[in-house]
């Protein structure tokens, strides 16, 4: 929720009209709104330009229809800033709007999804002629593709993966079997950590110059998810038989889980018990935030000019 919440605050602070940044900065900063985002839709995830969710004029507002998926801690936002479609052109990424809608709104309802790993973290939101205020477009009615993709380079690329993998490396050691070839593999991965590190270290420069990230934020996506799927793979690789269990009631491996949470009953250590939840959570890694595939032909595009 904390990265969602930054975006919205690099969407704001980029696109935003001064009006927008008086009423949403604040607020935000001080944690009084709290943000999902509602881009992927039923039958358009990484294909986002074909999404259908529709907002039709209606005075000084927009009537919005449909929905989005996998909306990540919807049940706790109470904002959330979306892309919706409000022309028809030629072109998909055309016709599309950048709204944000207050989740309190009459015609809002929220329905969680239960992930394999036992969270309900994930939503499905449904909108029923939910008026908008015309207020709430970031920047031009129809650019709002130009904005979603900002918007996009910040979720990922303007965050560092190598603390946070360094971190589950260490976690790792100490499940760690006693097997040269075991071992072999956690230092590749150690080698591949500290690759990515002096990476982001580049790009965390530019941003502190006030420098977007560009296609090297497809880069941090793609080194840096792959990297966490690894390293789940290797934890349950070291956890063995006890990775064979599921035990979703024992950890919150990414948030709250659907059944009650106890420690107490899990069996085997904690690393080893966390090892199959965590292999579960991260295969979305590599699909959230524009898959790996397109990130590639970003970089083909953007930065390789192929």
């Amino acid at each position: 929720m904390i990265r969602t919440l930054l975006l919205a605050l690099a969407v704001c602070m980029a696109a935003g009209s001064q009006e927008q940044k008086q009423r949403f900065l604040p607020p935000t900063y001080n944690g009084d709104i709290w943000w999902c985002q509602g881009y992927s839709e039923p039958g358009s995830g990484s294909d986002l330009a074909s999404l259908q969710m529709t907002a039709v004029e209606d005075g000084d507002s927009f009537v919005c229809n449909g929905s989005k998926i996998w909306t990540t801690h919807a049940q706790q936002a109470n904002w959330i800033f979306c892309l919706v479609r409000t022309a028809r052109e030629t072109r998909p990424q055309q016709g599309i709007t950048f709204l944000l809608i207050d989740l309190t709104s009459a015609g809002v309802a929220i329905q969680p999804i239960v992930s394999l790993t036992g969270e309900a973290i994930q939503n499905q939101v449904f909108f029923s002629n939910v008026r908008v205020p015309k207020a709430n477009v970031v920047g031009q009615i129809g650019s709002g593709w130009t904005v979603a993709k900002h918007v996009l380079e910040f979720e990922r690329g303007g965050t560092a993966y190598a603390p946070r993998l360094q971190a589950e490396l260490e976690e790792l050691r100490a499940l760690a079997i006693p097997d040269p070839l075991f071992d072999a593999k956690l230092a590749a991965t150690s080698i591949r950590i500290d690759a990515l590190e002096i990476y982001e270290l580049r790009v965390m420069s530019k941003l502190g110059k006030g420098e977007p990230p560009g296609p090297a934020a497809s880069v941090m996506k793609i080194l840096g998810t792959e990297l966490q799927q690894h390293i789940s793979e290797l934890a349950l690789e070291a956890a063995a038989h006890y990775g064979r269990a599921y035990q979703p009631q024992a950890a919150r491996p990414g948030g709250p889980v659907s059944l009650p949470h106890s420690n107490d009953v899990a069996v085997g250590p904690r690393a080893a018990v966390l090892a199959p939840l965590r292999y579960l959570n991260e295969r979305a890694g590599s699909i959230y935030a524009g898959s790996n595939e397109i990130q590639r032909n970003i970089i083909a595009k953007a930065a390789l000019g192929l």
